[in-house]
Order: structure tokens, then sequence, then C-alpha cells
């Protein structure tokens, strides 16, 4: 079975690509390796760091820009996909101010470019499509649940929505999946999770904003949750929540750090008008149609980024 993953070399991509190689399916990827965070040593890094850590037998790589139409359709042509796992997009909800005029074209028009050469692929025949708590808006529900109405509060909340309803359009299989602030090892993104991570490895200070709840979904069980969407029957036609499943605050975060790295210090900033509230994700629909068991809180995911921070010696190279 061919999988081609659009944003296959990213920091879930890469993840969610190993995760189906070890299943056994063959790896086709689509992705220009573009970085939003104007630190291209930094983004160079992330990605080498990745391929050290995967060592991913891929048997098929383009690079494409998912806006370009002929790239699209050169990859579908030439890897003759079964499934598609589209992740390719703007990978923030409040990118960079230059990055901000590029959302609409490559997250929501490079979706419908996927989408078209994805309906006129006879081989493919299922698409997984990655969307994002940001859909919500605000939570109304703690936890929030998959079945209310979307609401979006930003450009990418709104793209990343728009992109579902259009995938409810296709003809053929489909799978919408909602991940929420996603963290782990090789990140390059500018989450918050990364940013304290690399505050304290580097003896600097961050920030956080006062009153955040956040439901952060480890790396190693969003990409299960991924291959569980690819691989379940019970998957098709519906749209879950893959996350932890837990509400916890950014300050709770950074205390953990704290305690492997007693000199890191933070302050606590008020939200802006910008701010998103959100908290917990509702995942009983992904235990129950896909057996889905997330297995990492934050206190195990960041020990297992450091074991990797040491075991690749990510600080030494990464800046």
């Amino acid at each position: 079975m061919k999988v081609l993953i659009t944003g296959g070399n990213g920091f879930i991509g890469s993840s969610v690509a190993h995760k189906l190689l070890k299943r056994g399916y063959e790896i086709g990827v689509l992705d220009n390796d573009s970085s939003f965070i104007n630190k291209p040593k930094y983004h160079k890094a992330a990605l080498e760091h990745r391929k050290k850590l995967f060592k991913n037998k891929i048997s098929y790589s383009l690079k494409g820009d998912i806006r370009n139409k002929s790239h699209v359709k050169r990859a579908f042509d030439e890897f003759q996909p079964n499934i598609v796992v589209h992740l390719a997009a703007i990978p923030m909800a409040r990118p960079l101010p230059e990055f901000e005029e590029e959302m609409i074209p490559i997250t929501l028009y490079g979706t419908l470019n996927v989408l078209e050469e994805f309906e006129k692929c006879e081989s493919a025949t299922k698409i997984v499509y990655t969307s994002s708590s940001m859909t919500y808006g605000h939570f109304t529900k703690s936890p929030q649940p998959e079945d209310v109405m979307l609401n979006p509060i930003n450009s990418y909340g709104a793209c990343k929505a728009a992109g579902e309803y259009f995938v409810k359009l296709s003809k053929k299989e489909w799978v919408i999946v909602r991940p929420t602030s996603v963290y782990g090892y090789a990140d390059a993104a500018n989450r918050v999770t990364q940013l304290l991570l690399d505050a304290a490895l580097n003896n600097k200070s961050a920030w956080v904003v006062r009153g955040e709840t956040l439901d952060f979904s480890y790396i190693e069980d969003v990409a299960e949750g991924f291959a569980l969407a690819v691989e379940r029957p019970s998957a098709v036609y519906q749209t879950f929540n893959i996350s932890k499943g837990e509400p916890r605050s950014a300050s709770d975060f950074a205390e953990i750090l704290k305690k492997h790295f007693p000199k890191f210090t933070y302050d606590v900033k008020e939200p802006t008008v910008q701010q998103v509230f959100r908290g917990a994700q509702d995942i009983t629909k992904a235990k129950d149609f896909l057996n889905f068991s997330p297995k990492f809180n934050i206190e195990d995911g960041i020990e297992d980024i450091l074991r990797l921070v040491e075991e690749y010696n990510w600080k030494k190279d990464a800046y």
C-alpha cells in the first residue's frame, strides 16, 4: 500500500512517515522544505535531526510546492499513491507578519490543488486531511468534542476549516484529523513548547500567557493517531480530535522544565486580543473508533525530548 505524505519532511510528517514505514507501507513525500521562522540555520538543523532520528527509507521524494499545480500533479502521476496524508501547510496559527499573506495560498489553495489531483488519480482511494483545534476558535466545552460548530477567529483556523468542507465534498474516502499543541524533538515552528525548551536549553528566559491552558500532545502519540486514521476502516468519513485529551497550563510546562533546569526563568504575560482560549479536546471518539490511546503526559514527553537532545547533540548545532 502506497501513501503519499504532503509535508512529509516536516515535524509531524516525518514522524507519520516513520510510523507507517514500520507498519509496512510504501511512503512517498511531496515537500518543499519551507521555513517560516526566519532562522535558516535552526530550520536546517531540524530537518537534519529528523533524518538522523528516523532514517526513513522513503521510496519516492519530490521537492515541490503544493501551490504549484504541476508539482502536485507530478507527485501523483509518478508515485501513484493509494492513500494521501495531507499535512503541507503553514504550520503555525500566528505566523510572522511577512508570512501571513501566504496563509491562504498555501494552506487553502494548496489544499485545493492536492484535492484536485487526489480526485483525478485512479490509484488513490482515501485522503487523511490535517485540520486543527484552531477551527473551533475559543473552546465552548471542556473537553471540546468534534461535533460543535466551527468558529475560527484567525486565518489559520479559517483556512483549516474551509479545507474540511472541501474534503467532505470528495467522491472518495476521507478522514479529518484535528491535532492540537503538538510538541516534540526537532520542532521548528515557534510553538510555545519549542520556545520554552530552547530557552531552558540555552540558559535564556522565556514567557507564557497567563491562564493559557492547552492540550499538549506528544508527537509520538499524534503520529500514532494519524497511522490509525490511515489503516482503520472505521475512520472513513469521520472527524477525530487527536491529542492527549488532558488540559495543562503553559506554566505547568515551564515548571516541569525548571525541575530539569533549575536556573531557567520565565515571565507571565497578559493575553492579547489575538489569544485563542482553548483547553482539552474530547478524544472519546478516537478511542472508540480507532482504539487510540495516547501514552505521554508532558512530564514523559519532556523527558523523552531531553533524552533525544542529549543523544543527538541538538543544543550544539541548532543555532
